[in-house]
């Protein structure tokens, strides 16, 4: 991540200086092609705003169920995209696999109380 971050702070300063040339060949290696890893990153990525995007144009429009649905499949496709990213790592260490087994109990406990649906709570 560090060399991208590098790559564009060294890229920026010849298309700030108006020397296109020099832009163009400090700017070949970010146009690298892409892997199938950072597809599924940008294809989640770009669900999520979507989703985030129809939550706020539909505000005052659904009901409050919807937007909660909403939200919950952002975060749903918001693990796995983090599963895809950091799965494989973590998956060669024991205590890192507890821990991604730990997330995953927890993400389908969050998502189990949405489909089953809020208890009402007793007014006194």
């Amino acid at each position: 991540m560090r060399s991208v971050v590098q790559r564009f702070g060294t890229a920026i300063l010849p298309v700030l200086s108006c020397t296109p040339a020099l832009a163009e060949d400090v700017l070949n290696p970010i146009a690298d092609p892409t892997s199938g890893r950072e597809q599924f990153l940008a294809a989640a990525i770009t669900a999520m705003m979507l989703l985030g995007l129809a939550s706020f144009l539909l505000f005052g429009r659904v009901s409050e169920r919807t937007h909660v649905a909403l939200a919950m499949l952002s975060v749903l496709i918001g693990a796995f995209g983090l599963f895809v990213l950091f799965g494989g790592s973590l998956s060669k260490n024991p205590l890192g696999a507890a821990f991604i087994l730990l997330l995953l109990i927890a993400l389908f406990k969050l998502m189990s109380q949405f489909e089953g649906g809020r208890k009402p709570t007793k007014k006194e």
